[in-house]
């Protein structure tokens, strides 16, 4: 078995993201503890690692201690922020939610800025924003982190750490292999960020990798200069008179901190060293092999179906064709610290758009709810008034939600009392199929939102009813296709509802991934999780926001996020570095993990249907229906149906023994180079009794393992599921015939 509890994953990577669970039971004792961790400030002492969103990084826990010892008052606990903006945002929503006007203090820090073109190479100005708030305010400070997506990555804590703390400040001492191979991180070139974000941008849009770059040891030489450990640092207390600082550096006391906010200074002076016409050069990509180095002779002849080579010059030549080739990738791809993240992103621009049509309605002076088609004012147009820095200001009838709930007429399984009236003018958004459980949690948090768990035939006709009742909605969100149980609506008929009522569709490609799927031309805006196969390696957590220009939405969008500057880059350098590396092979592991997926579920997984298994959920295997629908969107011919299925059992002991039983990496993440499996309804419902009885009602079997396969031969992969479903199969006592009864009752 690979590893023990809580290793991290992969086991050589300080800054992974995920974290081993290799039994069914370490898996509850996981959920349990993350659940703890999001209660209280202090470290938990089972788990040290997870994924970065719901469990806070080592790196990033220690950063937090140090500015708690540093910083805090007594009673307060403390979280780090990319940005002030995000800061303030964090600090709007622990107000709202807790319905008061709590003592919020947000301290910035910033390292300092390189002095020299040298020190360009390896050094970068990395601003952080501390919210600080009394203890019992935590867990909303954590929920607004997880929810937000809007993080600090473990390499921009380990960077902070050292040139403000451990070898500036002298305020803590490195202790353990964390602290010890941390962070004077030289062999980075930073000067490569600008151009490493250009060639991230291009794969999202093109699908095929650049081959003309510099070699791995140029973009990442060692540079020996001393650091510098200046500090700057603004104390920013939401309650507390601003105070004059002399300027001379870091006060000792606080209290004698500039309180007022200073806009920081460009910091893009080394990327703008980078010579532009070097990454127009692009050289496609060689023939992809499909197999691994033993999988020659496992095939000899066998598999018939085994393309020899699948070259992605296919797949570029169509996309020429497509309305992707209309994206510019400078202009209209942004980049965000998490998947989760571009998600929000485009919920709050959404809800400025709204909001924006309620105050010219209002204007106007009528009270109805503005046109179906959504048109907005012209770009520029204030309204006679400013937009509120994010969703979260104070607004008469505020969609956002005070309980648990989306809305009082908005029910879990998408029946509406849509025809009852409300004095809430806004409009609220639809959640079309069961999402990651997350993604779920943020909509309806942030807004009132409609949830149509069946993601098929039933949701289609949940949504027409909702339309037809004369509700304008504001926009769908879908995952394409879901997470965990692969299911796939018809984006096409989305669009002509979309076009007839005025709504506007949101596509979160993070599973289908963009070599896959092509949904860009029938969204206004695609978002994805780059933390999945893009990254591959399970050490970056990043996020894309895709603008299709062709949309009525399009030129509010990039309103919203330029002109307002409600987009800000906080996604670090060294990040971007990191990105750029693992992305380069992109296409062809995405191509390969495709097959591997199809030939795994072929000749060991769907055999088992009906006799181990009670559901197979995959593109392929789903329903007929989401098979259909995904068809209708797949890039081309040659693209596949994903790296990730999840099997359902008939007894909770089939399923832990063969969970327990897979010689794999098993863990919360997904999208590795390596394959991956978790029990996902225990692992993101099984907190409690109650939500576990809700992922039950929204179709998610407590028996669910996901699985996501990565880059290991076929022949590997065949022996270690093949030996799981016989320890499954071993304490398995139902037959085919029982199994068939089982299913129909």
């Amino acid at each position: 078995m690979p590893g023990k509890v809580d290793d991290p994953i992969p086991p050589h990577n300080i800054h992974s993201i995920s974290t081993n669970l290799p039994t069914w039971q370490s898996a509850v004792d996981y959920a349990r503890d993350v659940n703890t961790h999001s209660a209280l400030a202090a470290d938990t002492d089972e788990f040290q690692h997870g994924y970065p969103r719901s469990k806070l990084h080592p790196l990033v826990r220690r950063l937090c201690r140090v500015l708690q010892e540093k910083y805090a008052k007594e009673g307060e606990a403390c979280l780090c922020f990319p940005s002030y903006n995000v800061a303030k945002r964090c600090r709007e929503y622990i107000r709202f939610k807790s319905h008061s006007s709590v003592k919020i203090r947000i301290l910035q820090l910033a390292t300092a800025k390189p002095n020299s073109p040298e020190e360009q190479l390896w050094k970068r100005e990395c601003k952080i924003a501390v919210v600080f708030v009394r203890q019992q305010y935590y867990p909303l400070m954590m929920a607004y982190w997880q929810l937000s997506g809007e993080i600090i990555s473990s390499r921009a804590a380990e960077y902070v750490l050292h040139e403000l703390f451990v070898l500036g400040a002298g305020t803590t001492t490195t202790s353990g292999d964390e602290t010890s191979r941390a962070v004077h991180d030289k062999e980075f070139n930073l000067a490569f960020t600008a151009r490493a974000r250009k060639l991230i941008k291009k794969r999202i849009t093109n699908n095929f990798i650049d081959l003309n770059e510099e070699s791995e040891a140029e973009n990442y030489h060692f540079h020996n200069t001393n650091s510098d450990p200046n500090i700057t640092g603004t104390f920013l207390d939401s309650q507390t008179p601003a105070a004059a600082a002399d300027g001379s550096g870091p006060a000792n006391n606080l209290a004698d901190w500039d309180l007022e906010f200073r806009e920081g200074e460009p910091n893009d002076t080394a990327d703008g060293m980078v010579n532009s016409h070097l990454v127009n050069s692009l050289i496609p990509p060689e023939p992809i092999d499909m197999g691994g180095d033993d999988d020659d002779e496992e095939d000899d002849g066998n598999d018939i179906t085994t393309p020899a080579h699948i070259r992605t010059q296919s797949m570029n030549s169509m996309h020429e064709e497509q309305p992707n080739s209309l994206v510019n990738p400078e202009t209209d791809v942004f980049l965000f610290p998490s998947g989760m993240a571009s998600l929000f992103t485009t919920l709050r621009l959404l809800l400025q758009f709204d909001l924006r049509r309620v105050n010219r309605t209002r204007n106007n002076g009528n009270g109805g709810s503005g046109s179906a088609s959504g048109d907005t004012t012209p770009a520029g147009e204030t309204n006679n008034g400013s937009i509120p820095a994010s969703p979260l200001e104070p607004r008469s009838s505020s969609p956002i939600p005070t309980g648990s709930r989306a809305s009082s007429n908005t029910s879990a399984n998408g029946d509406t009392n849509a025809n009852g009236s409300t004095p809430n003018p806004y409009k609220k958004t639809v959640m079309f199929g069961l999402p990651y459980s997350d993604t779920l949690k943020m909509l309806r948090t942030f807004n009132n939102t409609y949830f149509l768990p069946s993601g098929e035939n039933e949701a289609m006709v949940q949504l027409k009813r909702i339309l037809h009742s004369g509700e304008q909605i504001l926009a769908v969100f879908i995952e394409t296709p879901s997470n965990p149980l692969l299911k796939m609506g018809n984006i096409l008929e989305l669009k002509e509802l979309a076009d007839m009522f005025g709504f506007y569709i949101v596509l979160d490609e993070s599973i289908g991934s963009f070599v896959n799927i092509d949904g860009l031309q029938h969204a206004d805006i695609v978002c994805s999780s780059l933390t999945k196969l893009f990254g591959g390696e399970t050490g970056t957590m990043a996020g894309s926001l895709i603008l299709n220009p062709r949309s009525k939405l399009y030129p509010f969008a990039q309103e919203f996020l330029k002109e307002l500057g409600e987009y800000e880059d906080n996604l670090w350098a060294k990040d971007i570095l990191v990105l750029e590396r693992d992305s380069r092979e992109y296409v062809s592991r995405t191509m390969k993990t495709n097959f591997s997926t199809d030939q795994l579920l072929d000749n060991v997984i769907v055999p088992q249907l009906g006799t181990l298994f009670k559901r197979v959920y995959h593109p392929r295997f789903t329903s007929k229906v989401t098979k259909e629908n995904y068809e209708l969107v797949k890039c081309s011919k040659d693209s596949g149906y994903g790296n990730l299925f999840s099997v359902s059992f008939f007894s909770q002991q089939a399923a832990a023994a063969f969970y327990d039983a897979l010689e794999l990496y098993k863990g919360p993440s997904l999208g590795s180079t390596l394959t991956t499996a978790c029990p996902y309804t225990v692992l993101h419902y099984g907190k409690d009794e109650r939500e576990l009885a809700d992922a039950v009602k929204f179709g998610l079997d407590p028996t669910l393992v996901r699985v996501s396969v990565g880059c290991e031969s076929r022949k590997t992969l065949f022996a270690v599921f093949q030996h799981a479903v016989d320890r499954a199969l071993a304490v398995q006592p139902a037959t085919a015939e029982s199994a068939e009864s089982a299913e129909s009752a």
